[in-house]
């Protein structure tokens, strides 16, 4: 019996130390075993995300870039423009000369006052001239002679000193982009003292971003009826009331195609209201006044009486 007794504690005994030393020893079995039978330990679990509101994504901004205008092309810069041919007319006499100058060729064009001795046409409409003379349906054949010229812009002052102006023009900068223009003229088709008229619409806007082009000292309009004879005419905005270029040459269909939008023919071009209003205080300062009575008048209307054909004899 105590035998027994005896080996049943020593069994228990070493169970005992058996257990203990086996959890002592276990979690370095564990590492040594582990990759020896290839057991994928498990992966540590994250913690949930807190519960946060997403933020609203703000929409891409787009940014629209404006099309790369091309160059003016040459034909643009280097125009030659050509007058209407003159009309059949005598030379006005001139208190000097006492016998009539025999019979010669000429050109024509238009003009304008700008003030009461002074009218403004372009330069190519008197390059040469043995005389000038200018002709309206409110003044007769009246001489006048060159007072300035700058052919570079094309513009160029006439002094009489025999009539007073029947209206003047003021220069001034278009109402906007696009605006709609009135234009007298006096082409082959005219009378010598009934001009032709015509609309345009500027077209400036299209070539804002062309470094040869400045569009405060060039007007770029559409339109179509413009030939020889309404060179040095007033390109007329009526809602402002002002001279905003003159009419120095048209375009081919050609010359402008590159340029976005832009209409395919009938296109003319003239100096603009910035070089035509520094020639004119360079040349006759403080000329550009207003006579009193003619305030109020309908815009046309004193366009139509400012307006003169001019006359140019070789």
């Amino acid at each position: 019996m105590r035998t027994w007794m005896a080996d049943l504690i020593g069994l228990a005994i070493g169970f005992a130390l058996g257990g203990a030393v086996l959890v002592h020893f276990w979690p370095r079995i564990e590492q040594i075993r582990l990759p020896d039978i290839g057991v994928a330990r498990p992966a540590p679990v994250a913690p949930p995300l807190p519960q946060v509101q997403t933020p609203a994504l703000r929409a891409p901004v787009r940014i629209a870039m404006a099309p790369v205008q091309p160059a003016l092309p040459p034909d643009i810069v280097n125009i030659v423009p050509a007058p209407a041919p003159l009309p059949q007319v005598n030379e006005p006499d001139e208190p000097d000369q006492d016998d009539d100058p025999p019979p010669g060729t000429g050109i024509a064009g238009t003009g304008f006052f700008v003030s009461d001795h002074l009218v403004m046409t372009a330069a190519h409409v008197v390059p040469a001239c043995r005389r000038v003379a200018i002709i309206s349906p409110s003044i007769a054949l009246t001489p006048v002679r060159i007072a300035a010229r700058d052919r570079t812009n094309d513009i160029a002052l006439l002094r009489t000193s025999d009539v007073t102006a029947p209206a003047v023009l003021a220069i001034g900068r278009p109402t906007g982009a696009g605006s709609r223009v009135f234009m007298l003229g006096y082409p082959a088709s005219a009378g010598l003292t009934d001009p032709e008229s015509t609309w345009g619409v500027l077209e400036n806007d299209k070539l804002q971003q062309v470094p040869t082009f400045n569009p405060r000292q060039h007007i770029l309009m559409e339109a179509s009826a413009v030939r020889h004879g309404y060179s040095g005419g007033a390109i007329f905005d009526p809602r402002a009331g002002k001279v905003v270029g003159i009419v120095r040459a048209t375009l081919s269909a050609d010359a402008l195609r590159r340029i976005p939008g832009m209409p395919a023919s009938g296109l003319a071009i003239g100096p603009g209201s910035e070089l035509l209003d520094s020639f004119l205080q360079d040349e006759a300062p403080g000329a550009d006044a207003f006579p009193a009575d003619q305030w109020g008048d309908d815009p046309i209307s004193v366009l139509k009486r400012a307006t003169v054909h001019v006359l140019c004899w070789h």
